[in-house]
């Protein structure tokens, strides 16, 4: 796994508190919330610089569908 894909599972696991998340995980299954996703934004921005819309969350509401939007936006911004 890549460094940018190991800080989005970090951001997962660190606000749904979950030990472990793999592609087919759900946020809203893992019980995320719309203040949990603000937290994932922040940490995104933060921890890889870019600008990640809230509404991606409900878009690609999957771990694997969302690390792989995030990823795009990552190696848009090099």
């Amino acid at each position: 796994m890549s460094d940018t894909a190991d800080r989005i599972v970090a951001s997962w696991q660190k606000v749904l508190d979950a030990p472990e998340v793999t592609d087919d995980d759900d946020f809203f299954e893992l019980g995320g919330n719309s203040i949990m996703v603000t937290r994932i934004v922040s940490y995104l921005r933060r921890e890889l610089g870019v600008e990640v819309d809230m509404l991606q969350v409900w878009d690609t509401p999957t771990f694997g569908e969302f690390r792989a939007a995030v990823e795009k936006l990552v190696e848009g911004n090099r």
